[in-house]
């Protein structure tokens, strides 16, 4: 909140820097504020810190006389309070927070006219008292308490102007920053695991309110803040009962199974899922770093950019183990396939906590499986099976294999029309032919063979063409 307190400043006849001879200052305040004066003039504050006695200090180069006057804002006039006589230093001993007149006449020079210096001095008893909180699934806010109110300004006042007409007095303002400087912090890393968090909450503030809401905590923690006021003052205070997180977490992670077996985590799926994917891909999802959720509810979806299959879903799943890896699965000809055909795909993970019923979602956009695609050209129409490890295996081009074929099948025959090889099945397990009878028999001889290679598609396309068909020579 912003609280506005008058302070009264003294306008002085000359600036404090211009008396050479004589001066006023307090030795023991804790901070000096510099302001300026309606008229222009540099004035000052002195701030005493807590119960740090408040004493004023006037000074001559000659003996000289002090007379000392005090604001009474009550019936705005000024009022005697001491006077020092034959003296070069006087001193005010422990006075209340206020505004000081001090007159220096110069005894050795009676003809001189008299130093007048006035000040304000101010006591900040500013201390933080306490952190209130209110936990939701949205955000945990926390609000400071102090004593008194956090304030974030001030308004001082020019003592002339202010003897003339209390009720209205010039407005002047401090120099530098005229705002508090509030830091909080947690004894736990409220977010970790969660991806890119907003971490401002922990940069300078204004206020005393902090809302922490991108994502709220998801880690218990207890909470501190600290704030150094308008005079550099600092109060700190750490909660004494830990704030526990009730907000969730929806993470997906995920791998892919491939055609070794082995499986591979894909990186970074929710942000940059794969979009150049072949089918059959054979992935699966993970809820495991979810935080703080006892119920994950899974749905597939047809990308919904495409407007023909908008919002269909395609497989849905639930668990309340986190260890659990989720497979989805694609309709393809009457049955349902472990992996995506191909297509784009969405997927959405929703969570929620058993205890506090707060939910959280994510989702992974278009996950791109391409299309089937068997090239002519993959074909080669000459190898040399001889053993030297160069071109010893008749395969497809490196770069041009076969892209999301459910099977190929590859028959081979001699110039008589003999069958000397077959493979059916994936085409990225076909290992490639080693020359042999069946790749097990007697070399076969050097000369012309003939290929006929067919397939189907993960997406239903036929490959049976006659571009599909060619000539194979063996060299030995």
């Amino acid at each position: 909140m912003k609280q506005y307190i008058p302070l009264l400043l003294l306008a002085t006849t000359t600036p404090l820097a211009a008396h050479a001879q004589t001066q006023l200052s307090a030795p023991t305040a804790d901070a000096v504020v510099a302001t300026t004066s309606l008229t222009g003039r540099a004035e000052y504050i002195y701030i005493f810190f807590d119960n740090n006695p408040i004493t004023l200090t006037a000074t001559a180069a000659d003996t000289s006389e002090f007379t000392w006057t005090t604001l009474n804002t009550a019936d705005v006039r000024l009022d005697t309070i001491q006077h020092n006589d034959s003296l070069t230093t006087a001193t005010l001993h422990a006075i209340p927070e206020g505004g000081y007149q001090v007159t220096i006449r110069n005894l050795t020079n009676p003809l001189a006219p008299p130093d007048t210096h006035t000040t304000w001095v101010f006591r900040d008893t500013f201390h933080v008292t306490g952190i209130t909180a209110i936990n939701s699934c949205e955000a945990l806010e926390l609000t400071m308490t102090s004593s008194p109110s956090l304030y974030t300004a001030y308004q001082f006042y020019n003592f002339n102007d202010y003897l003339r007409d209390s009720t209205h007095a010039g407005e002047i303002t401090l120099h530098g920053n005229n705002t508090s400087e509030v830091l909080w912090s947690a004894d736990n890393d409220i977010h970790k695991g969660v991806d890119n968090p907003d971490a401002t909450w922990q940069s300078p503030q204004r206020y005393g309110v902090l809302r922490i809401t991108t994502p709220p905590p998801m880690h218990d923690a207890l909470y501190t803040v600290t704030v150094k006021d308008l005079f550099g003052k600092s109060s700190s205070y750490t909660m004494t009962e830990t704030i526990p997180a009730i907000a969730v977490y929806a993470k997906i992670t995920a791998k892919e199974l491939t055609a070794d077996g082995q499986e591979t985590p894909i990186d970074d799926i929710e942000t940059n899922p794969p979009t150049e994917a072949e089918a059959l891909f054979r992935i699966r999802f993970s809820q495991e770093k979810s935080l703080n959720a006892h119920h994950y509810h899974w749905k597939g979806f047809a990308d919904i950019n495409q407007p023909l299959t908008r919002h269909t879903i395609l497989w849905s799943d639930s668990t309340t183990n986190p260890a659990q890896w989720i497979t989805p699965h694609t309709p393809y000809k009457g049955y349902q396939v472990d992996g995506y055909t191909p297509g784009s795909y969405n997927v959405r993970l929703r969570v929620q906590s058993a205890t506090t019923g707060c939910i959280d979602s994510t989702e992974i956009q278009s996950i791109g499986v391409k299309p089937s695609n068997l090239n002519a050209n993959a074909i080669p129409n000459a190898f040399t099976p001889n053993g030297d490890n160069e071109n010893d295996i008749f395969r497809f081009i490196n770069g041009q294999e076969p892209v999301s074929m459910e099977y190929i099948k590859i028959s081979i025959f001699s110039r008589s029309g003999a069958l000397v090889y077959r493979y059916q099945g994936r085409s990225d397990a076909w290992d490639g032919w080693n020359g042999k009878h069946q790749n097990t028999g007697s070399d076969l001889a050097d000369g012309i063979y003939y290929y006929i290679l067919t397939g189907e598609g993960w997406d239903g396309q036929i490959y049976d063409t006659a571009e599909y068909k060619g000539v194979l020579h063996i060299f030995r």
